[in-house]
């Protein structure tokens, strides 16, 4: 039993090596799934198949609950609303940004441009979900159901 034990901690400690980043990555076993690896967004189905009618679009970055799995899809809950998505598209981890270096709050912009539209206003201290790097000085974020793009300068 010990030996097992052992092989499962090594186990682990490879498979998640620790490295010195501002950010902090988040891990959740509890049902809730991200979305990752799209462009935009999934499709929330009415049942498990991609010819199945479309109920919602689940946008990247976006929190899902997982209450099954059916073969390839999950059934999940987003906004309410229960339907199937495909399992390849959900991942248990994401990375965590702290809004830091402002006075009170951040501009979550509709580009990665300091003159693009504002979407709305992330306070000092919030966390923002990582999506992407977006270049030219910011990341894409995902902050409470709003995608955005915010200045490196201001994430930790």
């Amino acid at each position: 039993m010990r030996k097992i034990f052992l092989l499962a901690i090594t186990a682990i400690m490879l498979l998640c090596p620790l490295t010195a980043s501002a950010s902090r990555s988040v891990f959740n076993t509890e049902g809730t799934l991200f979305v990752v690896k799209c462009n935009d967004y999934i499709s929330l189905r009415s049942y498990a198949s991609t010819s199945a009618p479309v109920l919602a679009h689940i946008p990247l970055g976006a929190e899902v609950y997982v209450i099954d799995g059916a073969g390839d899809f999950a059934y999940v809950r987003y906004n309410g609303m229960t339907g199937y998505a495909l399992y390849s598209y959900l991942s248990p981890s994401a990375t965590l940004y702290t809004v830091v270096n402002c006075r009170e709050w951040v501009s979550l912009r509709s580009a990665p441009d300091s003159s693009s539209a504002r979407i709305t206003t992330v306070p000092l201290g919030a966390d923002v979900r990582f999506v992407r790097s977006a270049g030219n000085g910011f990341s894409y974020v995902y902050y409470r159901g709003s995608l955005g793009y915010i200045m490196n300068d201001y994430l930790y």
